[in-house]
């Protein structure tokens, strides 16, 4: 994904990133949900997990716009904290970009309940293309009000 659809995704919020879950083989995947972290958390608990609060991975992907980054998702593994801090910006979901790195060996911060599927490469599309699809992940596009 390159940088000249930044604009017109996150500016003019005309277009859009969509991922989905697949079953592609993983030179074809994006990134991926459940599973293991990646191999850059190994030694970086302390920067996850917050005095009492651990975390568990939730998914990765390739940044779309810095193609040598990743973005992770960990979200709290204890579901009341998740679910009474869920809106920002009293969130309790960490979102984090890093250097690329192949999934860890180490199942330190693995969700015992989230079976590891890949994340397609990103389709762009205009945002009202993207009304009639189904994906896992949406950058960019308008948000109606209600």
């Amino acid at each position: 994904m390159a940088m000249d659809n930044f604009w017109s995704i996150l500016e003019e919020r005309t277009g859009s990133i969509l991922y989905s879950a697949s079953r592609c083989s993983s030179e074809h995947a994006a990134g991926w949900i459940g599973g293991n972290a990646p191999a850059y958390f190994d030694d970086k608990a302390d920067a996850i997990h917050e005095g009492d609060q651990n975390y568990y991975f939730y998914l990765s992907l390739v940044h779309p716009f810095k193609p040598a980054s990743m973005i992770s998702i960990f979200i709290p593994n204890d579901y009341e904290e998740y679910v009474e801090h869920n809106q920002y910006p009293d969130c309790s979901i960490k979102v984090m970009e890093h250097p690329m790195t192949d999934e860890s060996l180490n199942d330190h911060f693995a969700h015992p309940g989230l079976i590891k599927h890949l994340i397609s490469h990103p389709e762009s599309c205009s945002d009202i293309q993207s009304m009639d699809q189904s994906f896992l992940i949406k950058f960019g596009a308008h948000f109606p009000k209600s």
